[in-house]
């Protein structure tokens, strides 16, 4: 049964004879697809030129470069890729990459678009895809918003993709055009195979050259990092920076850990710190631990016996306070 397709496809195509090289190629980018399941292919070499492409950029100008030549290429007028919600450990220096033109961008944050925004809406409650004309359009500001577009050559048809990645952020991915719904549902079905595997690089490199540099590894210290956390696990933190001298210098400390974040105040450090998860990799401490009980005693027939008084001072002895220093 191997190489099934390939012989019975070759033999229809050669003996006929009526079909052009175009065709031939195409149907045998087929017959490779359906011996190799597990190996993208792509229906045209130029699409898949576009994706070697879109999986090496380093940068946010190589995504936007390659991503508007797969925009024309399906034939859509403008992409849009952007952050619906940051994930554990990551911070974005840029939000949306897009080839929207600057007066409707500078729009769209004007009039806080992203609450109006129906395909924004959507992608935030969905993973998977869904074309515009699938969305619920008869809010007046919603059809104030479609309007706002077309003035500024946005056309409201086109598709959009939403992911979720594995540390949670969330990504959409979108096409718009102003052709006819008609002609969009062409260019869907034509394309839609590549687009779900292309995205998904898309979505990818964006994340990749979009979030901010990574700091290096132990950048804070332990210490730094419990001080950090005391302070935001305190009722009252301004109360708390007068009592962590188990930390060392509360000037000190400070000092460095706004010079390593370059932040204002110690309180922004926090913000960060939880953001990005960093609470969740420290160490145990002792301070952490408590030991309630002795070793067990009087088991063996030889052990001799231990006045229980005795046996509630070893067990004291264990236990650690909480603000016991280090």
């Amino acid at each position: 049964m191997k190489h099934w397709a390939r012989s019975v496809l070759e033999e229809l195509l050669w003996e006929k004879g009526t079909v052009s090289d175009r065709v031939r190629i195409d149907v045998m980018r087929i017959v490779e697809l359906l011996e190799e399941r597990d190996t993208h292919l792509f229906r045209t070499a130029e699409l898949e030129d576009i994706a070697n492409q879109i999986s090496v950029c380093t940068d946010l100008s190589e995504v936007s470069h390659h991503m508007w030549d797969l925009t024309t290429t399906f034939g859509f007028e403008h992409f849009a890729i952007f952050v619906l919600k940051e994930g554990l450990g990551t911070s974005f220096s840029t939000k949306i990459c897009t080839s929207f033109n600057q007066k409707w961008i500078e729009r769209y944050v004007q009039e806080n678009y992203q609450y109006v925004d129906p395909v924004m809406a959507k992608a935030e409650c969905i993973d998977g895809c869904f074309l515009f004309s699938d969305l619920t359009n008869s809010a007046p500001m919603v059809r104030d918003f479609w309007d706002d577009a077309k003035k500024h050559r946005i056309g409201d048809q086109g598709i959009c993709f939403a992911m979720t990645r594995p540390n949670g952020t969330r990504v959409g991915v979108s096409f718009s055009t102003q052709k006819t719904a008609k002609q969009l549902e062409e260019m869907v079905s034509l394309n839609l195979y590549d687009m779900n595997f292309l995205v998904q690089l898309a979505a990818d490199a964006f994340c990749h050259t979009g979030s901010a540099p990574a700091l290096p590894d132990n950048c804070l210290s332990v210490s730094e990092l419990r001080f950090l956390q005391v302070l935001s696990k305190s009722p009252n933190p301004e109360d708390a920076l007068k009592v962590t001298s188990c930390f060392g210098s509360n000037d000190t400390l400070q000092a460095s850990i706004r010079a390593k974040l370059n932040v204002e105040t110690v309180y922004q450090a926090i913000a960060i710190a939880a953001s990005r998860g960093w609470f969740n990799s420290l160490p145990y401490d002792k301070r952490e631990i408590s030991k309630l009980f002795p070793p067990l005693i009087g088991l063996q027939k030889d052990s001799p016996e231990i006045d229980s008084s005795e046996a509630i001072q070893e067990s004291q002895s264990y236990m650690i306070a909480p603000d016991q220093t280090e």
